[in-house]
């Protein structure tokens, strides 16, 4: 397959809209940064998904295991897998209810009841400096907006306080975040389905703003691991999305670029991708859309977001910002 020789490809190809503005990739981004900061901050092998579940049965003191799922935002095979964990870690335990033997009910152990009160606040750690780059001034409108934007709304109320074990709410930032991934994750399926994934747009993007990038470089600027970017990258080179060859600059490294007919394929693709951003935001008022994904840009990029991210429009300008149109 003949690589193509490019220097700049036509705004069409590379997206009227910045990878660093689209929501989706920020909140992904978020993630990893709240995936990171919580394997620093809190001790143990103790995850997210495996907390958010605690901190349900810190509240009640039993419960059916597909309702805590449920609330944990935890799909069948996802929660299995972590109940299954917390059992063998001896943090819950797990009955059939002598009411309906086709269910589990779940509870903590007293080994758990005495490590939350230690694990809780390293978990409030990580929501801190999580939160630290938006400004105070904006953390709870912030904090209201990305809820909405997980679709879970005030679901604190629907948590009973049977017990009284110190454990975080269910609308903890990072909690939110990884809810809010789900539904990006569902509404690209509906819009886009199976012909790309989001990470693998958002290495098509870089690749299209970037025409013969370093494998190395494309990584970080995707925001992924070098195992996925890698996984992905081999996948759309088997699907004609991508070329690579070897980097002359590093004799190990690759260098990638569009495939002959990926530009177009693209181009047809960033309008979907748009459409997916303002299904996700759509639950927002239009005049705190912007505000929103700014302070988005923030914590996935660590208070130093591209200015591209956080673009706001000059004083007395009547621009109009991407998600201030269509209402």
């Amino acid at each position: 397959m003949t690589v193509r020789a490019v220097d700049r490809l036509p705004d069409d190809v590379v997206g009227a809209m910045p990878l660093v503005a689209i929501p989706g990739y920020l909140i992904r981004r978020s993630q990893r940064v709240h995936n990171r900061l919580w394997a620093e901050l809190v001790s143990g092998e103790l995850t997210g998904p495996q907390y958010a579940v605690l901190s349900i049965l810190g509240r009640v003191a039993e419960a059916e295991q597909q309702w805590v799922a449920d609330l944990a935002s935890l799909d069948k095979s996802s929660a299995a897998d972590v109940v299954v964990r917390l059992i063998r870690k001896s943090w819950i335990v797990r009955a059939r209810d002598p009411r309906d033997s086709r269910r589990y009910l779940l509870a903590l152990t007293s080994a758990a009841t005495l490590a939350l009160p230690t694990i809780t606040p390293q978990s409030a750690a990580v929501q801190d400096v999580l939160l630290a780059p938006v400004a105070v001034s904006r953390r709870e409108a912030f904090e209201k907006d990305l809820a909405a934007v997980a679709r879970l709304g005030e679901c604190e109320p629907y948590v009973p306080r049977e017990v009284e074990v110190p454990v975080l709410a269910l609308t903890a930032p990072g909690h939110l975040i990884r809810c809010a991934q789900q539904v990006h994750t569902a509404l690209w399926g509906e819009a886009v389905g199976g012909v790309l994934t989001g990470p693998q747009y958002a290495v098509l993007h870089v690749v299209a703003a970037n025409p013969g990038i370093n494998q190395r470089r494309l990584g970080e600027l995707a925001a992924l691991d070098k195992s996925t970017a890698a996984d992905i990258i081999g996948r759309l080179v088997t699907k004609g999305w991508l070329d690579r060859e070897r980097d002359p600059a590093d004799g190990r490294g690759r260098i990638l670029r569009l495939a002959e007919e990926a530009p177009d394929r693209l181009a047809d693709m960033h309008p979907l991708v748009e459409q997916v951003q303002q299904r996700l935001l759509e639950v927002l008022p239009v005049e705190r859309r912007n505000a929103f994904v700014r302070d988005l840009a923030r914590v996935a990029f660590e208070g130093d977001p591209p200015a591209e991210a956080g673009r706001s429009p000059e004083p007395g300008s009547s621009e109009v910002l991407p998600y201030e149109v269509g209402e």
